[in-house]
């Protein structure tokens, strides 16, 4: 635990100082809340680290690098930094440093210790491993298909992994995510100050939920995870701007950008990019070409590294979808096989288990998959499809709304160039301010939703979509009808202080599970199985004997025997893997 805090410190100088820097060149307007700050600086390094591993493993020399950066970037940045502390050190008194500081010990807590998810076991360790060491080896998913899955988050496990300065390799980056989130939560509990209830205290509590959910495993690096972590915070955030009239289009623009970073973790969130729609609409309405430019540019910046190592890695610009198919490279993974992997991962979630029969009618699947959910997770599931029932209402009536706006306004129009001093009769009544921003928001939320239940529905993989349409829908409703009053008012108060009753008993139940582990001054470590090796022109490979999984430790490893050969010299693996002729 105590390698935990000592791990968060420097994510936290590094990632805060990145952040700065990053938000100081785009504006000093744009400098936000610190979770704010660190977020954006997380988002830069999971671009920087995969850069580097185009070139060198992810080790002390990428460490190096950037302390070097953040030292620069301190100073260059001095004063603003000075300003920024003093300014938000008004608001913190003694209660708020307390109740920080106990967070940061739970969350800590969860960090140190758990159930290391399954995956991690399989292939995790192992890819942060190869990242750690080498960077990007052509062909790797030669070796092991699920390295082609590619995530970014691994390399900036790899790059907080600090194996180089705690001699063994610390996994507390999903961790670190998660204290962020819960951080974003906190503004929950200003309702019972006396403010207004909003649609994103809904969101949060759901947020909250998820956070209990994921507290057992959060010490492991799993990918799913850091996608709904990263979902949460862009849904939440975006609420907030919304809920307080942004106006600007930048803060936007910048979540969209988070955004871009959150597919690279997980291909499955690419249906959140539909919200890249509102700071379009505000940039080309103002006729801001430049920064639109810009802002693609950035976008395309922050995908091209994960697209780079897409290809090295298999051959295939986005593995396993075969459907663009523009590179022709030695190390070229069978069409076949990613065909297979990509069926697989779908019937697996759907609950058939047999590649055969991945065309099985939704209808036929669907029913016995929901009898399959565990306890809640039906519940969620019923709530997101009521939701998208109520949320297709109301996008319906939005659009005839919207078209009956701007026909009135066409029939304005035309009176004033007929007749100067006339004045249309009849006028409709306008939308509600902000309406437009509720049907982009709720039309990704529903196109999040629906991509997962039709193609890969998992729970883990879609978490924040069957919580975030529910309580969003949920929250539109009660914040527009019984909230908008005082009485509506007491009651969500009291709902939450049930709510965060029985979470905070559910998650002392689990700790106390766990409070005779001895991993209070280390970090649990990665599980290690038994095994059994084959050569590959020299090198020596681990294969797990049962299970599938097999740690970190037993490195290089593959699922079973592979017919492969290595590309260059005879146990030079850092030149990569390719099939047998």
């Amino acid at each position: 635990m105590v390698y935990v805090l000592l791990a968060w410190s420097y994510i936290f100088l590094t990632a805060f100082l990145t952040g700065f820097s990053l938000l100081g060149f785009l504006g000093p307007g744009l400098r936000r809340s610190v979770t704010d700050v660190l977020m954006a600086g997380l988002a830069a390094l999971l671009v920087y680290a995969q850069v580097y591993s185009l070139f060198a493993g992810v080790g002390a020399a990428a460490n190096g690098v950037l302390t070097v950066f953040c030292l620069l970037s301190a100073v260059r940045f001095r004063r603003q930094l000075w300003d920024f502390f003093r300014e938000r050190r008004k608001g913190c008194g003694p209660g708020k440093l307390a109740a920080a500081a106990v967070l940061v010990l739970v969350m800590a807590y969860g960090t140190s210790r758990g159930i290391m998810h399954v995956d991690t076991g399989l292939y995790h360790a192992q890819a942060i491993r190869w990242i750690e060491e080498y960077g990007v080896v052509p062909g790797l998913g030669n070796l092991h298909s699920r390295f082609a899955y590619n995530s970014s988050a691994l390399c900036l496990c790899a790059l907080y992994s600090l194996k180089w300065l705690f001699s063994e390799p610390l996994h507390v980056v999903q961790g670190f995510f998660a204290l962020l989130v819960a951080v974003q939560c906190a503004p929950l509990l200003s309702v019972f100050g006396g403010r207004r209830v909003a649609v994103s205290d809904f969101l949060r509590c759901g947020a909250v939920y998820y956070l209990t959910v994921l507290y057992g495993e959060m010490v492991s690096p799993a990918t799913d995870y850091f996608a709904m972590l990263l979902v949460f915070y862009i849904l939440i955030a975006w609420l907030d701007l919304t809920e307080r009239g942004e106006r600007e289009a930048e803060p936007y623009a910048l979540l969209c950008l988070l955004t871009v970073a959150a597919v690279t973790v997980k291909l499955s969130t690419a249906a959140l990019l539909l919200l890249v729609c509102k700071p379009a609409a505000m940039l080309l309405g103002n006729r801001q070409w430049k920064k639109i430019l810009f802002y693609i540019g950035l976008g395309v910046l922050t995908a091209l590294p994960w697209l780079i190592r897409n290809v090295l890695i298999s051959g295939w610009l986005v593995y396993p979808f075969t459907f663009i198919d523009l590179f022709c490279v030695d190390w070229k993974m069978e069409k076949g096989l990613a065909d297979f992997d990509s069926k697989e991962i779908q019937v697996y979630a759907r609950g058939i288990y047999d590649v055969n029969r991945y065309d099985t009618p939704f209808l036929r699947w669907a029913w016995p998959w929901f009898l399959s959910l565990k306890g809640l997770e039906k519940a969620w599931v019923a709530m997101s499809a009521l939701g998208m029932a109520a949320g297709g209402i109301f996008l319906g009536k939005g659009a005839l709304a919207a078209v009956q706006n701007r026909r009135e306004e066409q029939n304005a129009a035309a009176v004033r160039r007929s007749d100067s001093s006339g004045s249309p009769s009849g006028k409709a009544e306008p939308l509600q301010p902000g309406y437009g921003d509720w049907l982009i928001y709720g039309a990704a939320l529903a196109a999040c939703y629906l991509a997962w239940q039709f193609s890969a529905p998992l729970v883990r993989y879609g978490y924040a979509y069957v919580i975030a349409l529910p309580a969003v829908a949920g929250g539109f409703w009660y914040c527009r009808g019984p909230g908008s009053g005082e009485r509506g008012k007491k009651l969500f108060r009291v709902l939450l202080i049930g709510f965060l009753i029985y979470k905070t008993a559910d998650l002392a139940g689990g700790m106390a599970e766990r409070a005779k582990e001895p991993w209070y001054i280390r970090q649990q470590t990665y599980g290690t199985f038994p095994a059994y090796t084959y050569e590959v022109d020299g090198v020596t490979v681990y294969v797990p004997k049962e299970g599938g999984q097999i740690g970190y430790d037993k490195f290089p490893s593959s699922p079973w025997v592979q017919e492969i050969k290595l590309r260059g010299e005879k146990g030079q693996i850092r030149y990569g893997f390719r099939k047998k002729e």
